[in-house]
Formats: structure tokens, C-alpha cells, sequence
């Protein structure tokens, strides 16, 4: 199963035109929850209407994080959070789903957008209609079939979470109030959890973007006072290393963990070639070093090896597994 959970603050149409594809194009069985977010437009009326919908009504506006996670806890399955100022195509939450069930370490999963921030971007899109927006669609996902790539950060417009992560990582932070930075604490709590983010780019869901804020009159100096705040939040509360929230780190986890599949089937020389590679990618990660010194010490190149282990502790002294090959390697070539 898979719930889709749709918060809303006012914007009746913008909701409207979010579900309404969502009944169009949606081709396997999901399970729609709808929270309004304390509306006063119409909103509540209109949720009331859809057909086979669970509706939450909330008081009051709980912000983004808040209103989430009032559907979560309704929620069966997977869940895909959707904002509802989005229009999707045909086959989008299929296209999403594949990429979620590729491996059981991938925790979320995002699609490529019109309107969004960084690497899910896709620049200079405009349509004038929902057919120019299927078509743009099919044909994105005829040139990227099955492709996906790893990142740092994944924004909550469109965000399909894997059942397991919701259970261990649990609800979103509501100390972000009205919206911002709840997804990267979010993205940053599924990482530390294990788990990889990928962003599907053979799907595309539109995105009008901001039109609740844009309703709230939370623009201009509002907005950057906003961000800031929640920006300083999010960073006194993770402490996060800039290398952690990088792309290039998450590329590099993916290609040490090719280079582990390489070492399962005994090609030495491609595991080899893909620690080299994941440590270009991301110079500053000491785990590649170190597991390329394991390589090299069973290949018997044990000054190379001792390189290796040297340069993973002067990027992290307290690496334990670095510290304890050093230790035995030193130890081996002291008694031979």
C-alpha cells in the first residue's frame, strides 16, 4: 500500500487541480489522505466530497511538518507526501514506487520538477496545460527509463518515503512551525538512519510552488526571515558537516557500495577501480580509503595499504575501523 498524504491551507483550486490528477493518472491502488490545515476557502468542503478520501480537519494551521504528520499517523504502507499546488502525469507514482523498491536501503525517493530547489530542477519548463505536462512527461520518462541518482536532500513537495523508514525515523520535527527546513531535517535523519536518498529522473511532477505562502503574505523579507530562522534551527540542532549534505558524498557512497558488490563476486581489479573512483568523488570521505587499504593489504601492497589507513585518520582521527588496521598492519610488518 501506499498513502498519499495531501496537507492544505486554503488555495481551493490549486487542490482541485492536485486531485483531480491524482484520479486521472494514478494507475495502481494507493490510499488518499487528506489534512486540512485549517482552511477557510472551501477547502474543508471539498475534501469532504472526494470520493474514498480519509479527511483530517485541523483547528488551526499547523504548518507543513505539523499537518504531515497528522496524515502519517493515518497512514498505511509507504507514504508519498505531495503538496497540493502539484499536477501529476500519467504513470508518475509507479515510475517514483520503482525506484523506492530497487533496494531495501533506499529510504526516499523524489521526482525531477519544473519548480523546486536544487538538483531535482529541471530549468526553463513551461506548459500551458495538463497534456503538454503528460507529454513532457512520457517523454522524460522514455529518456531516462530506470535511471535514478543518489543525493543529500530531497525536498517534501513530492516525497515517497519507504513503510520502514517511517517506523524507525519516525514523524516530522513540528519545531519548524509554518514550513522550511522540516524536510531536510528529515532527509538528514533517514541518512543518519542507514538509508540512501535517490531522486528518480525518468518521473517529473509539476509544481506551481510557495502558493500557501503566497496566501499567508509570507513574501519578500517575511520569507528570508523565515529561511534564516529555520536554517539556524536546523543547523544548531544536527551540527551538520557541509561534506555530510553534500551530492558528491552520496555519490561516493554508492560507488563504494558497487565496489563491495565487485569484492562479493571476486573481481579484485573493478573493486579496486571503484574505491579510486568514490574517493574522487568525495576526497573528504574516509571510508573509501580505508576500505581500499583492506584491499590492497590482502593483495599484499602493505605500504600502500598503511597510506590508506594514514589518510582515512587524518581526515577522521577517531575512525575506529582505520585506527585497528593501522594498529594490527604496524604490528604485522614490526614482527616480519
Amino acid at each position: 500500500m501506499i498513502s498519499i498524504v495531501i496537507p492544505a491551507y486554503n488555495q481551493v483550486e490549486y487542490c482541485r487541480q492536485c486531485i483531480q490528477s491524482i484520479l486521472n493518472h494514478t494507475d495502481r491502488p494507493y490510499r488518499l489522505i487528506l489534512v486540512d490545515n485549517g482552511s477557510t476557502d472551501g477547502v474543508p468542503e471539498y475534501f469532504d466530497s472526494v470520493p474514498g478520501a480519509v479527511v483530517i480537519h485541523s483547528e488551526g494551521n499547523l504548518g507543513f511538518a505539523g499537518g504531515v504528520n497528522l496524515g502519517i499517523k493515518r497512514s498505511e504502507g509507504h507514504v508519498l507526501l505531495l503538496n497540493s499546488d502539484t499536477i501529476v502525469p500519467q504513470g508518475w507514482l509507479g515510475r517514483l514506487e520503482r525506484v523506492l523498491m530497487q533496494t531495501p536501503d533506499i529510504g526516499m525517493v523524489g521526482p525531477m520538477s519544473n519548480c523546486v530547489s536544487g538538483s531535482q530542477l529541471i530549468e526553463g519548463l513551461e506548459f500551458t496545460s495538463i497534456t503538454e505536462i503528460n507529454t513532457f512527461s512520457e517523454e522524460l520518462a522514455t529518456r531516462n527509463a530506470g535511471k535514478l541518482r543518489d543525493v543529500a536532500r530531497l525536498v517534501g513537495f513530492c516525497l515517497l518515503i519507504r513503510d520502514t523508514v517511517v517506523k524507525e525515523v519516525g514523524l516530522f520535527d513540528e519545531a519548524y512551525g509554518i514550513g522550511n527546513f522540516e524536510d531536510d531535517d528529515y532527509c538528514l535523519r533517514t541518512m543518519r538512519a542507514g538509508y540512501r536518498l535517490c531522486v528518480a529522473e525518468d518521473c517529473f511532477v509539476f509544481h506551481y510552488g510557495g502558493r500557501t505562502f503566497l496566501s499567508m503574505g509570507i513574501v519578500d523579507e517575511q520569507w528570508k526571515t523565515l529561511m534564516e530562522h529555520n536554517e539556524r534551527l536546523f543547523q544548531e540542532k544536527w551540527q551538520a558537516r557541509p561534506e555530510e549534505r553534500s551530492d558528491a558524498l552520496q555519490h561516493s557512497r554508492q560507488t563504494n557500495r558497487k565496489a563491495r558488490e565487485a569484492l562479493e563476486k571476486g573481481d579484485i581489479a573493478e573493486a579496486i577501480r571503484l574505491y579510486r573512483d568514490a574517493i574522487q568523488q568525495a576526497p573528504f570521505y574516509e571510508i573509501n580509503y580505508n576500505d581500499l587499504g583492506v584491499v590492497l593489504w590482502q593483495l599484499q601492497e602493505h605500504t600502500r595499504a598503511c597510506e590508506c589507513f594514514e589518510k582515512a585518520l587524518r581526515i577522521n582521527p577517531d575512525f575506529r575501523d582505520a585506527q585497528d588496521n593501522l594498529r594490527d598492519a604496524r604490528k604485522f610488518l614490526n614482527n616480519h
